[in-house]
């Protein structure tokens, strides 16, 4: 392996790295939120396995906003 085979491993590593990281919090955050129905809480997990990526991405800039998270402080 080269050093642009190094270079190319270690991008992948780091990009499935924040992969993992964003899907967990997601999921973390959905499994914690007590103001959502069973039902929307699945349809969310569904959304996250579906759509990997967008998914995580659609919950953190959507979906994520709870009653505690909008009340003024």
């Amino acid at each position: 392996m080269g050093f642009w085979g190094i270079v190319l491993a270690v991008l992948a590593v780091s990009v499935a790295g924040g992969y993992l990281a964003l899907f967990a919090v997601a999921v973390v955050q959905i499994a914690r939120d007590r103001t959502m129905s069973v039902s929307v809480r699945a349809a969310w997990l569904v959304t996250i396995v579906g759509l990997p990526i967008g998914g995580s991405i659609a919950w953190l800039a959507v979906g994520h906003r709870t009653k505690e998270f909008e009340q003024p402080a």
